[in-house]
């Protein structure tokens, strides 16, 4: 009898007691960022139960071969049929909670990341996975510590009591995009750290005003922030009164958000 290589591995990873997936968990499939960057990272994401993911991830196809699905409310009821059995991990959505309450097949797993800072947005999917996973407290330890060495690599990075918006994708026939991050992800950290300064709101995310933005500094930075998703395109442009910055998983929140703003400061860097 034949047995593939992926099957060699996942019986060899089973019995050395590596970082795995708990024996209940048969299919596994990630329609959240921040669980696939995870999952990439504790080496977990080639695991053969990974069965597929959104196409919207920032992971690359070197990085992952199975199935890339459209994902949340465009998916045909005969996929959510395929994921039935399984454990889906999905960012917060009304629209996808609506879908998926009648369907008691799927184990589905919501990550409420908005309005967290990175570092509370780690915490959070740590806490998620571990349901599922075992032998993974070395994994779990490393992203922990990636995390809080960008985090702490930014904070050096950041000019002090810098002026800045960051909008909420790129421009649009000139024309930076009406939604802007104040409470959210990175930008809450660095609000927190009093490393920033940026546009008085208390939602984490806002349509901008004019009146607004004309009364802040003259000297305010405006960020167009683009994330490249599966594309993992990384560059910092200049387009006139805007920077804009392209980087896969920039507007997911935790490790990748925190890389993306470390990108930032380097390339802006004379």
């Amino acid at each position: 009898m034949r047995i593939s290589l992926s099957l060699l591995l996942f019986l060899f990873s089973f019995e050395s007691g590596a970082c795995q997936f708990k024996k209940h968990v048969s299919k596994v499939y990630s329609f959240s960022g921040v669980t696939s960057v995870a999952l990439r990272e504790m080496g977990l994401l080639t695991n053969p139960v990974v069965k597929g993911i959104s196409v919207f991830n920032p992971i690359q196809k070197s990085e992952f071969s199975g199935r890339r699905f459209p994902a949340g409310i465009y998916l045909s009821h005969d996929t959510f049929k395929e994921l039935g059995g399984g454990v889906l991990f999905y960012d917060e959505s009304r629209e996808i909670n609506s879908v998926l309450a009648p369907i008691s097949s799927i184990q589905s797993i919501e990550i409420k990341t908005r309005g967290l800072n990175p570092l509370e947005v780690g915490h959070l999917v740590e806490k998620e996975l571990a349901l599922f996973v075992q032998g993974c407290e070395k994994e779990f330890s490393a992203l922990r510590m990636k995390m809080e060495n960008s985090a702490a690599t930014l904070l050096q990075q950041t000019p002090q009591d810098r002026s800045v918006v960051y909008y909420l994708g790129g421009l649009n026939n000139g024309r930076p995009p009406e939604m802007i991050i104040v409470q959210d992800g990175v930008v809450k950290w660095l609000l927190q750290q009093k490393k920033i300064k940026t546009y008085p709101s208390p939602l984490a995310y806002v349509n901008w005003s004019a009146k607004i933005m004309h009364s802040m500094p003259k000297n305010t930075l405006h960020i167009l922030v683009k994330d490249s998703g599966s594309e993992g395109m990384k560059n910092l442009v200049k387009e006139k009164n805007y920077w804009v910055l392209t980087y896969p998983g920039s507007l997911v929140p935790g490790l990748t958000q925190l890389e993306a703003w470390n990108y930032f400061e380097v390339a802006a860097s004379p």
